[in-house]
Formats: structure tokens, sequence, C-alpha cells
């Protein structure tokens, strides 16, 4: 019985000979968690769109050069990553918006009572808050691997570092989420405001 590996190998082949369609199956397959990754790396939900399909384009157009030394979606990273760089070099970075981490639209689901909406939503802004507060490497790495469902292997590809070195940062960085969340959690139960946190 043939594998989504078998798949996705014949898939690349008939792509690599020039089959659009073929192409066209294995965009659809990566697209959303590439837009996902794309999103938690630029904060910019516009940009976010522009370099997955600046990445889908370069792939299609550098196919030949995919060698199969690692899986295809961990190479579409490797390719996002260097479009994102390009694209910091031509335009001043995003401003970081918190609100934008965790997407309000994405926490409703049909069923919950007001209660229930309202401290999910509560929950939500905490959560935003401790991972507004990791520095830029950690911050990375847990929205690519909670908010985008990114593997370790595919956030090695985008950031362009060691897998050790990612799984190095997601400790440290849930870490100092859930020390950020117990902080923020004694200041809320003090009524002192979060704001006056270095």
């Amino acid at each position: 019985m043939p594998t989504a590996a078998d798949d996705d190998r014949d898939l690349i082949r008939r792509a690599r000979e020039g089959d659009l369609a073929a192409f066209e199956g294995l965009a659809a397959r990566e697209a959303e968690r590439l837009f996902r990754c794309a999103w938690a790396m630029s904060h910019d939900r516009h940009l976010a769109e522009d370099l997955t399909q600046e990445t889908l384009v370069e792939a299609w157009r550098s196919l030949g050069r995919f060698d199969g030394r690692c899986r295809f979606s961990t190479w579409l990273y490797g390719i996002l990553r260097h479009r994102l760089a390009k694209s910091r070099r031509r335009r001043r970075p995003a401003v970081l918006d918190p609100a934008e981490l965790l997407p309000a639209g994405e926490l409703t689901e049909p069923g919950f009572s007001p209660a229930q909406a309202a401290q999910r939503s509560e929950d939500a802004a905490c959560v935003r808050k401790a991972v507004a507060s990791l520095s830029d490497e950690h911050r990375l790495v847990i929205e690519l691997r909670f908010f985008a469902g990114a593997r370790l292997d595919e956030i090695a590809a985008a950031v362009g570092c060691p897998l050790g070195t990612v799984k190095s940062r997601l400790h440290h960085g849930l870490e100092k989420l859930r020390q950020a969340k117990l902080r923020l959690n004694l200041f809320e139960a003090s009524g002192e405001s979060t704001e006056r946190e270095p």
C-alpha cells in the first residue's frame, strides 16, 4: 500500500519532469503550514501571504535543485527563510503586535457559554503577554512550534540553525513562559499592573 511519502516522491518526480498539476498538489499540501510559519516569523499577514506565494514560485522554478536529502517541506522552509531575509533587507521590520500572536478568531468555537468564552479570552491574553515577553530567538521557536504547527526539523530549516539548538530554545522558551505566566498570575492576584515588569 503506497504511503504519503511514496505519494510525495511520485509528485516530486512528476513535477521535476514539468508536470505543473503535480507541483500544485505538493503546494496545496504545504501552503497552509507555510503561511502560518511565515506569519509567525513576520507578524504581518499580508507579508506572510506574499512570502508564501514567493516561496512556492521559487520552489517551482528551482525544483531541479531539490536533491531529496531532506523532506520537501523542510526544503520549502529553507526557501521561506531566505525570502524573509531578503524582504527584511528591503523594508523595515514589522512592529510586533502581541494580539497577532494568537488571533482571537481562532479561539472562538461554537458551543462555549459566555463565561467559558470570557475565560478563554483571558487565557489567550495571558499567553500573548507571556510570549511577547520572550527574547526574539525563544519567541520565534515557540510561535513556529505552537502557533504555526511546524515540526522541529521544519523550524530548524526556517530559522537556519541545528535541530539541537531548536530543541534547546524550545525547552528554555517554555520554561520562561511558565515563569512569566506565574508572574502574571501573581501580579493579577495582587492587583498590581504587569506593565511595570521589565
